[in-house]
């Protein structure tokens, strides 16, 4: 990492030396902590101001008075529906976005990003916020290998797109999501330990800083905050178009195996022991369930052609034959609707949070296990995922994007699908990151829970990171999960 402003890329239109440095210490320490929705506090507007931001926009600004507010303020998950911003601007164009910024800036508003809407936090419907929209930049424009897109299209949108000319992009397994804010906090999915994360393929942004000004961030002009849009969500601005390198849109084996309940920790240690020497081509996880008891599934995308070579490599090394499997080849964009199928639905309720371990030793394996059994034995819903991070992830080094686990084995999802009470599903989630403490080294952003810090996030990658916040938005106007 470069030790100066200059060589960093801070002294770019709307950066200094001097704002990065000013009060950086003390930022730092104070975010070490970590608090969700933290920043300035709202102000009064009249409505002679509203009215004149309306007048401002190509699109819609929608007010709590409206009828159409509750509709329009509404995100995936509907435990969010009691969220209250203070209005919603439905941009039509990039200037909208600037038009609302500068708006927010002037009255002293926090302001929020909506693309997906799909945050577990409820970050893009944040109350007390003014809250952008962005769903209306919807552009997707294909030029030989490379794609640039609306900040507002999903990840399903852009792909389906995308196999028009038999190119693909790496992304999640929910591809309901928008693509930039996936992209922001990472992109881990099927093709990942061939082609890096979503995060790897970006060649561009264009954004609009809480200052309102808009910039293009690239690996030369304002290198840092392109850095920062690499894994550090929505920390220092709001997108409003990415490009990204394209890869080749393939075949898909998809392998689903079934294992006894009973047999989960020796599938999830034979696993961890295969995922590294297995062909990068080749995307399989763990998901071990509490629910209707233990159950234990691997979801394998392979090559086409190879799906049955890989289902038996992972069978010997776990030393445990599944008791049911079920295997399909499907083209690039079939294999991305099969992925998504088992995802929630809008509406759904999802409690989710995370933890990201160095390596899966047979002491992890045993106490990640011995949750989700204490889980089932309860009654209790729940389950676990594990994901692969080697292969391609690991070519990017840990401190080159702000996304920080470069060098860690394997990214943990704890789950409770429509939990009933909320807060029981959330402690439960707490309990399993205390169980496996002693091997987490922290939290994935894209699965960010109410309490996670920036240190538990960002890791070593968290000092830079607040260097740049500092410069972008030293007011922590942005509500984006975690702040401070």
């Amino acid at each position: 990492m470069a030790d100066s402003a200059e060589a960093t890329g801070l002294t770019t239109p709307g950066f200094s030396r001097r704002s990065l440095i000013r009060g950086a210490g003390s930022l730092v320490a104070a975010a070490a902590a970590g608090t969700l929705y933290s920043g300035t506090a709202a102000a009064t507007v009249d409505s002679t101001a509203w009215t004149d931001l309306r007048s401002r926009l190509r699109g819609k600004l929608v007010l709590p008075e409206d009828s159409e507010y509750g509709e329009v303020k509404a995100l995936f998950d509907r435990r969010f529906d009691g969220n209250a911003p203070l209005g919603v601007v439905e941009v039509a164009q990039p200037q909208d976005v600037q038009a609302a910024v500068s708006f927010a800036r002037d009255h002293g508003l926090p302001i929020a990003a909506r693309s997906g809407g799909h945050s577990f936090v409820g970050a893009s419907a944040s109350t007390g916020a003014l809250v952008i929209d962005v769903r209306g930049l919807d552009h997707i424009n294909v030029d030989a290998d490379q794609v640039t897109v609306g900040a507002g299209v999903t990840s399903l949108a852009a792909v389906t797109r995308l196999a028009e000319s038999d190119l693909a992009l790496p992304i999640g397994v929910c591809a309901s999501v928008g693509l930039t804010g996936l992209t922001v906090g990472g992109g881990l999915g099927a093709d990942a330990r061939r082609y890096g994360m979503t995060c790897d393929r970006l060649v561009a942004a264009e954004l609009v800083l809480p200052n309102g000004d808009t910039i293009r961030a690239d690996a030369t002009t304002a290198p840092d905050l392109f850095w920062a849009l690499r894994g550090a969500g929505g920390t220092t601005g709001i997108l409003t178009s990415s490009t990204y390198r394209t890869i080749r849109a393939t075949a898909k084996d998809m392998v689903r195996l079934t294992f006894p309940g009973d047999k989960a920790a020796r599938v999830l240690n034979g696993w961890a022991q295969w995922m590294p020497t297995a062909d990068r081509g080749v995307y399989a996880s763990v998901l071990i369930s509490a629910d209707d008891g233990l159950r234990c599934l691997v979801r394998m995308v392979c090559p086409a052609g190879t799906g049955a070579a890989a289902a038996a490599d992972l069978s010997a090394a776990a030393g445990v034959e599944p008791s049911a499997a079920d295997h399909r080849t499907l083209d690039h964009l079939a294999a991305v609707h099969d992925l998504d199928s088992g995802r929630p639905r809008p509406g759904s309720i999802r409690v989710a949070g995370s933890d990201v371990v160095a390596q899966l030793s047979p002491a992890a394996v045993d106490t990640i296990v011995d949750v989700i059994t204490a889980r089932s034995h309860s009654g209790g819903s729940g389950l676990v995922v594990a994901e692969p991070l080697d292969g391609a992830i690991q070519e990017t080094a840990p401190d080159a994007t702000a996304f920080p686990w470069r060098a860690h084995a394997a990214a943990l999802e704890w789950v409770v699908r429509t939990p009933n009470p909320v807060d029981e599903a959330h402690d439960w989630i707490l309990s399993a990151n205390r169980a496996v403490a002693a091997f987490s080294s922290g939290a994935y952003l894209n699965h960010v829970q109410p309490t996670d810090t920036m240190l538990r996030c960002f890791a070593h990658n968290f000092p830079r990171l607040q260097l740049v916040r500092q410069t972008t938005d030293p007011d922590r106007r942005l509500r984006w999960g975690i702040n401070g």
